[in-house]
């Protein structure tokens, strides 16, 4: 619970400093779905930092790509759409992929699973929040900075119940922080960018589940560098999951490529 707060206040602060060059019309005119937006980003990312508590990186990650479906779920309850035999298909190979990325083990890590399961389902909340705010003009810029102040200002209130006079801010944890936000802020720009530009949240969608294949790589690569304490992959969980990752990313693909 701290590390969620901590991270939110440094993304948050951050963030702080873009006010300028954002639009702040555009945040009051859309206070209840920004709020509500808000709500869904900041309750997943406790979800998915508990995630990765119970569970190993290379596994979390990519089981976010079933956010996919769950947004192809949203899409039937607020669009109407419908689904051909392929998207099922996809959904089967999605399933099948798990027990590669968990080492065919589905026992494993059942708190991990619940939490990144739950984590999927806010987060294709928040994107279709997003896509309704992008239709109503909102900027990209903007969109991106208040998905970090508004909860921000929102667990501010929290804090003293929170942390007390428990803060344990050194030196190093600082710099870590402050590293983390300015990545996480970036990711989330471009993001929102890519919403804007596409339109269309399934498409995105797909291009994040990439981050399978992305979050293994990194692993094995910090590994390499000296940072094995982060996650240890003996080669032959390394193989399957590279190949779990690629199934999901193939899956996936397949399951929205048959969106109708």
């Amino acid at each position: 619970m701290k590390l969620a707060f901590y991270s939110q206040y440094a993304v948050g602060l951050i963030a702080f400093c873009l006010l300028p060059f954002v639009d702040l019309d555009q945040l009051w005119a859309n206070i209840e779905l920004i709020l509500l937006m808000c709500a869904f980003v900041l309750v997943a990312q406790t979800f998915y930092l508990n995630a990765l508590q119970h569970g190993d990186a290379s596994f979390v990650v990519p089981m976010l790509g079933c956010k996919m479906f769950a947004v192809a779920g949203l899409s039937v309850l607020f669009l109407s759409e419908t689904y051909s035999s392929i998207v099922y298909i996809g959904a089967a190979g999605a399933f099948a992929s798990l027990f590669f990325l968990n080492d065919g083990k589905l026992h494993g890590s059942p708190k991990s699973l619940v939490y990144v399961l739950l984590t999927c389902v806010l987060f294709a909340f928040a994107d279709i929040a997003v896509v309704l705010l992008l239709n109503r003009g909102v900027g990209g810029l903007d969109l991106a900075v208040f998905v970090f102040i508004v909860p921000t200002a929102l667990l501010m209130p929290l804090s003293p119940l929170i942390f007390k006079s428990d803060w344990q801010v050194n030196k190093a944890f600082s710099k870590t922080l402050f590293i983390y936000a300015v990545v996480q802020l970036a990711g989330i720009i471009i993001l929102m960018v890519a919403f804007k530009q596409a339109q269309q949240v399934t498409v995105i969608n797909i291009v994040q589940s990439s981050r399978g294949f992305i979050a293994i790589g990194m692993v094995y690569l910090m590994a390499r560098f000296g940072l094995s304490h982060i996650e240890v992959l003996s080669k032959r969980q390394l193989i399957n999951r590279a190949f779990g990752g690629f199934l999901m990313f193939a899956s996936l693909t397949m399951a929205v490529m048959g969106l109708q």
